[in-house]
């Protein structure tokens, strides 16, 4: 009867050991991730609408970009349309008249409605905003003068073009039977804002900042084709903000 072998005994990994090869799996993730985003953003910067010219007689519409979050500074009332038709005076917490120009702003709608300021920032907030699909509300604020809101850059377009804007806002919006935004209640940063229930999921390809640039794409505005990070939108703006008009 022939001499079995002896068997070498399978040496097994310490936990330590699989802990740091998982860590080192999940870091090779995130670059390679991190790559193809940052990729992807600066094949973005391309313009579409590279026909577009700034009107001569038209309506001020303007972008302000933060280093995180973009807005809209547009009129509150033209010919085209009086957004306090669509945002009812009532929804803010004082009275609204004098105010000569609205922002709009679209975004992650825990985000919006739990982080003021920034010490009120959570890790697991901002977290779920960018890796998870997330409900999205709107940030509506009424200003007196937009050359008050610093590092506001604008363009002017036709009438023609603005209610394509306006209409493409509007498909952003939740609206009641009446055509009109439906308030976020009992949520609001100063006394002249507050927020509305929106349409879209928010996560790291679908932001606020590219939400922007596709409501001034509607438009026919030169905006770089896909602009999820800040400073982005308004790149090929060509003048500084002006009262819109």
């Amino acid at each position: 009867m022939a001499a079995t072998e002896p068997t070498t005994p399978l040496r097994r990994r310490s936990p330590v050991r699989q802990f740091l090869r998982l860590v080192k799996c999940l870091a090779k993730c995130v670059f390679v991730l991190s790559v193809v985003y940052l990729a992807i953003v600066l094949v973005g910067l391309s313009p579409v609408h590279s026909d577009f010219h700034p009107s001569d007689d038209g309506i001020d519409v303007a972008v302000v970009s933060n280093a995180v979050h973009a807005d809209l500074i547009l009129p509150v009332s033209n010919a085209v349309i009086d957004w306090r038709e669509v945002f009812p005076p009532h929804c803010f917490p004082v009275e609204t008249a004098a105010a000569n120009c609205i922002t709009i702003g679209w975004g992650d709608k825990g985000f919006f409605l739990y982080t003021k300021n920034w010490g009120d920032l959570k890790l697991s907030v901002a977290a779920k905003a960018l890796l998870w699909p997330s409900d999205t509300c709107v940030h509506v604020t009424m200003k007196q003068d937009a050359r008050s809101i610093h590092s506001a850059k604008s363009v002017r377009i036709s009438p023609q073009q603005y209610q394509q804007l306006v209409d493409s806002i509007c498909q952003s919006l939740k609206l009641d039977e009446h055509g009109q935004a439906i308030r976020v209640d009992g949520f609001h940063y100063g006394q002249l804002d507050a927020f509305f229930d929106a349409r879209g999921t928010y996560h790291c390809l679908n932001t606020c900042n590219s939400w922007v640039g596709r409501k001034l794409q509607a438009a026919g505005v030169k905006t770089p084709w896909f602009s999820p990070l800040p400073k982005t939108v308004n790149w090929y703006f060509p003048q500084p903000v002006q009262d819109p008009a």
